[in-house]
């Protein structure tokens, strides 16, 4: 197990590793000139090459990454180019919005996809599993930000039950704080849930056709009982193979949802750092969520160890 374990952090490492300096080089891409975002249009070339040199941007891109490799790994993840303070501050004060947004969103989408996947499967091949596959097919193929608009328009605009965009600390207010949280939790969560809809329901199907379900339900066992008890530890796997999956999913519609509601995550301090060539801002936040998928994966990972004991035992002898 700690074999099995340590080879999957191992990896984890390496990934993100590889994942930094992609970005990194990836970034530099970006048209435009960061010394000119920093210093203004107004900016003499003195001044230009002074920033260049302070940033070392004159450096080749190589050496430009091993300096900042190197910082990193102290703790110093460099200066903002447009709010000039350390970038780590910047995310100290977004990444509790995305946080929640990740959470709410998470929730909404195991609760929907859950109760629409097994109760398709349950009643599989009748007129409500048709139904239900079909909506789950329109929620996969609907885009985030057009069921954000729509949100906003029904639940905003006409029925004004909630606000039209914008955070509110939970801590500081409860009830405004969870008022602002449920239309961009919601839609998130309902947009990711179509495709896990469809695939929870082919987990189950392909293990209530297996033989030893038909034998408990000969045995007199409770529809109920069969599906909870006995179908759902073996649907498990791929199922928690798919949740990995969908945190990638979740963390790009989390971008757009805090565009489309003005949410101050993570997500909208990336798109606004990229428009005016905020590297240092732009790479970090990028890496972060690298790293929130690499955790996300090594926790899938033991799941697997701990729901099926032979995935362990296999990834040892491997």
């Amino acid at each position: 197990m700690t074999a099995f374990l340590l080879r999957r952090a191992a990896q984890g490492i390496i990934t993100l590793i590889a994942a930094s300096f992609i970005i990194f080089m990836a970034i530099r891409l970006i048209p435009g000139d960061p010394a000119l975002m920093y210093a203004g249009n107004d900016a003499s070339p003195e001044t230009l090459a002074a920033i260049r040199e302070r940033f070392g941007l004159n450096e080749p891109l190589w050496t430009q990454y091993l300096i900042w490799a190197g910082n990193a790994l102290r703790g110093d993840f460099g200066n903002s180019y447009v709010a000039r303070v350390p970038v780590i501050n910047l995310i100290g004060l977004r990444i509790m919005p995305t946080l929640w947004l990740l959470v709410g969103s998470v929730l909404v989408m195991s609760v929907v996809s859950f109760a629409i996947g097994a109760w398709a499967a349950v009643t599989r091949n009748r007129t409500l599993d048709a139904v239900l596959t079909g909506f789950a097919s329109l929620l996969s193929g609907a885009p985030v930000f057009w069921i954000g608009l729509l949100a906003i328009l029904l639940f905003a605009i006409y029925l004004r039950w909630l606000p039209v965009g914008g955070y509110i600390n939970p801590f500081a207010d409860p009830i405004g704080g969870l008022k602002s949280m449920v239309m961009p939790c919601f839609v998130l969560g309902i947009a990711m849930a179509g495709s896990q809809a469809r695939f929870i329901r082919t987990a189950y199907k392909e293990v209530l056709n297996s033989d030893y379900i038909r034998l408990a339900e000969a045995k007199g066992a409770s529809r109920a009982r069969v599906v909870w008890r006995h179908a759902t530890r073996n649907a498990m796997v791929p199922i928690v193979t798919i949740y990995g999956l969908a945190i990638a999913n979740l963390l790009g519609g989390a971008v757009v949802i805090e565009t489309v509601f003005t949410w101050p995550g993570l997500g909208l301090l990336m798109i606004n750092s990229v428009s005016v060539n905020d590297f240092p801002t732009v790479q970090v936040i990028l890496l972060l969520y690298v790293l929130i998928f690499v955790v996300v994966n090594f926790l899938t990972d033991v799941s697997y160890s701990i729901i099926d004991p032979r995935i362990r035992l296999t990834g040892a002898a491997a």
